[in-house]
């Protein structure tokens, strides 16, 4: 990552990590944990966060081995006792891993960064490949189909992606794995509103009170889908 974008990251987050935390609290706790303990095997659950930015998911996240992996090197300054942090991108991950060796692979907010369908398409089919069998890549992406015009609003937004986008390039994946194909997909369309830096109350209650009225407040506010594919 280069300095510009380091700082660019730093600057837009200011004074919001205290607030963001808190909110990852409760949308891990009460929403994605459950998703993610649906992975384990063996008694184990391996996770890994890429782009983890300041760590918010994988720090409230419970499981048997955590990673965090970011282009940016302040990532390791925010990483929780018990996560292990790497410095680099996806291939920095599945160098110090293999593949096959996760039960889960999340990604947040992070595809919309890179440079063109065929990094994306790079991307997802790395970590397709380090999941296990029975394995779930968990992906929570703004969609410009609900965002319009507002995804450009962030000066290092360069891919427009829809759901339907996602599946259909997660379904190549699965159809080129020769006999390893998916057991299952499940999208909610319309989750998350599209910013922190939306008007909405962001206070822990609140955030509690949203994720209840699912999905009638998604179908208000929800311009971010979330996804999971299962190996």
């Amino acid at each position: 990552m280069d300095n510009n974008m380091q700082s660019l990251y730093a600057n837009r987050f200011d004074g919001e990590l205290e607030s963001k935390n808190a909110m990852w609290r409760v949308l891990c706790r009460h929403f994605f944990q459950k998703y993610v303990n649906a992975a384990k095997q063996d008694g184990s659950l391996r996770v890994a966060d890429v782009a983890a930015g300041y760590c918010e998911w994988i720090n409230n996240i419970e499981a048997t081995e955590k990673y965090a992996v970011d282009m940016n090197p302040d990532t390791a300054k925010f990483a929780a006792d018990g996560v292990k942090s790497i410095t680099g991108g996806i291939d920095a991950l599945a160098a110090e891993t293999g593949s096959g060796y996760f039960d889960c692979v999340f990604m947040s907010n992070f595809l919309e960064h890179l440079n063109s369908k065929e990094e994306v398409q790079t991307v997802v089919t790395q970590a397709w490949q380090m999941l296990r069998d029975g394995g779930r890549l968990m992906i929570l992406q703004p969609n410009i189909k609900y965002v319009g015009g507002k995804y450009w609003d962030f000066f290092d937004h360069k891919t427009p992606l829809t759901e339907q986008s996602l599946t259909e390039l997660v379904d190549m994946i699965r159809a080129e794995g020769k006999g390893r194909e998916g057991k299952g997909t499940f999208v909610v369309k319309r989750f998350l509103p599209y910013t922190t830096k939306s008007a909405l109350p962001k206070s822990p209650w609140l955030i509690r009170l949203y994720l209840l009225l699912m999905p009638i407040s998604g179908w208000i506010f929800g311009e971010q889908s979330f996804m999971i594919f299962e190996r």
